[in-house]
């Protein structure tokens, strides 16, 4: 908030001058029931009403004035809180995101934050006005009744020991009900998710008794909030009762005795009321900071983790990379787990290689390491003979392309899906690479061709329509290094013929890494590469690791099989998977 501090201190202003303006009233009573009324005056009773009238005006234009900028700076402080927390979780490395529920980082972005805009709201002018009014009433009073005030004075402590010993309640029970909330909205996510999955195997009644035990484990908790709350507030009520009475006991005696007028009565109860309302004020403010205070540590806990993944402090941009790439005796664990060992491979520009092996054995994780979404625990990753950690991170994966079994589209339209690794590209270039990815005939039939939603995920698309945007997405971006989860795998077999001879021409002058699943893909890389426990098993062509007759030959041999089935009316050779992907 410390940027907006000369709003705040405007903002205080006003919220000074409308408290000064309402302390006013008490007074204005006293010499109406004082000086006009036994005297009959009634030019000074007119008087008196109309500067009320007209201080009272001004005091709601000042009042709208400062709580419009009190609003305004709590906007603004969210507003910057949310950027601030929501890049930093961009920089966030993805072993972070595939232990944290999604719904759970949505729920402190949203209401966790929130949580802090409405301190803010209600903190700079409860504060202000609390202590202004505190203080001017106290001085009124010791001005009425020095004694009296004393005897005010002495029972404040006791208020604020009340609500000191409450607020710890609130703080821990805040804190609980939190992370309910984010577990609840961690398994709303998860069900809404898997849908499909839900309605598939018929669990909505599972899922509906699994939701109503989570809100029902809540709901307890949740209750103890208000009623924590509600504790406090009849400790405070009582106790100012009890001052209360004994206020009117003691200046009625007075009143009768003849020591204190009518009007100096009503105007010395009324500023006690204005004495003990800012102290109800602040306990109430103990309930908004203290869900501040938890949805803050939640946000800062956030803040506190350091990427794995750290840009270098002078990186290097290449703005244009050749494509020569080179492993060089590279390990890697993943949570203490050993997943690649000791591997080395040169890799010369417009080279096509193949991954290959059982699931396990490392070729998603090479391939992670080499878009840098982990970094290597030893050796070295070098692009175009510079080290990998080295390069500025943006520029190098704007020269990536990634092309997965099942590709991510956002919920907007065909043609944003299309640009988003050139938002600016125009749309002739947009045309040209669905074309080429064999798209553009089936988003041409689509309500409003490129302008079509396609629902969040892509959901409005089948599978095969997916597979064809995310290559139309690759093609455009016109990267210098391609990895490919065999890009075709989602295609019927005439969707790929038609698109195979376009790919052929995105990987001509480009290094590309294949995680291969067919044979005809791997028969297309100039070499071949097989994976086994994180470590390269073998290297070669095609019909050079059938002669070795190794894990090759065995990964072959089921596929092999598979094209005699098919001539007797099996499954056809190319639709046989290795056992691999690219999230093994």
């Amino acid at each position: 908030m410390r940027r907006y501090r000369d709003i705040v201190w405007v903002a205080a202003a006003g919220n000074v001058f409308t408290v000064a303006i309402a302390m006013t009233v008490p007074l204005f009573a006293k010499i109406i029931i004082d000086e006009a009324f036994p005297n009959k005056n009634v030019g000074l009773l007119v008087g008196l009403v109309g500067l009320f009238f007209v201080l009272q005006a001004i005091k709601l234009f000042v009042a709208y004035g400062h709580d419009f900028l009190t609003h305004y700076v709590g906007q603004r402080t969210i507003f910057d809180i949310r950027r601030a927390l929501f890049s930093h979780l961009q920089l966030l490395h993805l072993s972070f995101y595939e232990k944290e529920r999604t719904a759970g980082l949505v729920n402190r972005v949203i209401h966790d934050a929130a949580s802090i805009q409405q301190f803010v709201n209600t903190a700079l002018g409860t504060i202000v006005t609390s202590l202004v009014s505190l203080v001017m009433s106290l001085g009124i009073m010791m001005f009425l009744n020095w004694q009296l005030s004393l005897f005010c004075l002495a029972t404040l402590p006791i208020y604020f020991l009340v609500v000191h010993a409450f607020r710890r309640q609130l703080r821990s029970q805040h804190h609980d009900v939190k992370e309910r909330q984010s577990i609840l909205a961690g398994l709303l996510g998860e069900t809404f998710a898997g849908i499909r999955v839900v309605k598939s195997f018929a669990q909505e009644d599972h899922e509906r008794k699994r939701f109503v035990l989570r809100i029902k484990n809540n709901f307890y908790s949740e209750l103890q909030l208000p009623i924590i709350s509600q504790k406090m507030v009849v400790w405070l009520g009582m106790l100012f009762v009890m001052v209360y009475a004994v206020v009117m006991i003691w200046a009625g005696i007075g009143v009768i005795g003849g020591s204190m007028s009518i009007g100096g009565y009503v105007a010395y109860t009324s500023y006690l009321m204005m004495l003990f309302a800012p102290v109800q004020q602040l306990s109430n403010l103990i309930q908004v900071s203290t869900n501040a205070r938890t949805g803050f540590e939640r946000i800062l806990s956030l803040m506190d983790i350091r990427p794995k993944v750290q840009e270098d402090e002078n990186p290097i941009t290449l703005e244009k990379i050749e494509g020569h790439v080179s492993f060089e005796n590279i390990s890697f664990s993943y949570d203490g787990r050993p997943t690649i060992s000791e591997i080395t491979l040169d890799v010369k520009a417009g080279e096509i290689i193949a991954l290959v092996g059982p699931s396990g054995s490392g070729k998603s994780t090479l391939m992670s390491l080499l878009t840098r979404f982990y970094d290597v625990d030893q050796g070295t990753i070098r692009i175009d003979g510079c080290d990998l950690r080295r390069l500025k991170q943006d520029s190098y994966r704007q020269q990536l392309g990634i092309v997965l079994q099942d590709n991510f589209l956002f919920s907007g339209t065909v043609e944003e899906n299309i640009r988003y690794g050139r938002p600016d590209a125009p749309i002739e270039e947009v045309r040209r690479a669905a074309r080429q990815a064999n798209a553009l005939e089936f988003i041409m039939e689509m309500p409003e061709e490129f302008d079509s939603y396609v629902g969040q995920g892509g959901v409005t698309l089948s599978g095969g329509q997916r597979q064809r945007i995310a290559i139309a997405r690759c093609i455009l971006k016109d990267p210098r290094i391609l990895i490919f989860d065999e890009a075709t795998s989602a295609l019927d077999t005439q969707s790929e013929a038609l698109i195979q001879a376009s790919l052929d021409r995105l990987m001509a002058g480009r290094t590309v890494f294949i995680v291969a699943h067919r044979l005809t893909t791997v028969r297309r890389a100039h070499r071949i590469v097989v994976m086994d426990h994180g470590r390269i098993a073998e290297v070669g062509s095609h019909d050079q690791l059938m002669e070795k007759g190794g894990i090759y030959a065995n990964l072959h041999r089921p596929q092999v099989a598979s094209s005699t089935s098919s001539a007797l009316g099996g499954e056809p050779e190319d639709t046989i998977p290795f056992e691999a992907s690219f999230s093994d």
